[in-house]
């Protein structure tokens, strides 16, 4: 029996990837409001806690890292301060601007040119450009690395 999709599916490394980045960038920032409307309202975590209806240890260990809450969990979480979350902005890859910045490695398994940083500045793309040379004296096993930096 053959897929009906059309699409190979993504590989188990991808789907924990992404699962795992989506939790943090999630959880960093669910602690950063945390943090500061409990220092501008002056509430405490136990404050917290009795609003909403749980230990104050519960909270303690939901706040101390990354897990897996659940939506619910991090509405009772918001709705103790007051707030709620907008729903997130998602964008697809082929969307997302290009990174200004790729490894020779990459771009070579890739098959991908990177541009010169003295073209970058040279056609207004970019201010200012550092270029960095690796000189390797014979006698170093630590060899030192000069930057040099184009300006417009």
């Amino acid at each position: 029996m053959t897929s009906s999709t059309k699409n190979k599916p993504k590989s188990v490394r991808d789907l924990a990837y992404y699962r795992q980045r989506h939790q943090n960038r999630f959880f960093a920032k669910l602690v950063s409001f945390i943090s500061d409307e409990s220092e501008r309202e002056k509430i405490t975590r136990k404050d917290m806690a009795e609003r909403m209806g749980k230990d104050p240890a519960v909270l303690t260990r939901l706040l101390s890292h990354p897990s897996n809450m659940t939506l619910d969990t991090i509405s009772d979480i918001l709705l103790a301060l007051d707030a709620e979350a907008e729903p997130p902005v998602i964008t697809k890859f082929k969307d997302k601007a290009a990174p200004n910045y790729i490894h020779p490695l990459v771009a070579k398994a890739l098959k991908t040119k990177i541009p010169s940083p003295t073209k970058l500045v040279a056609e207004g793309l970019a201010e200012t450009a550092v270029i960095t040379v690796p000189f390797v004296p014979s006698s170093s096993n630590n060899p030192p690395v000069y930057s040099f930096r184009v300006s417009t």
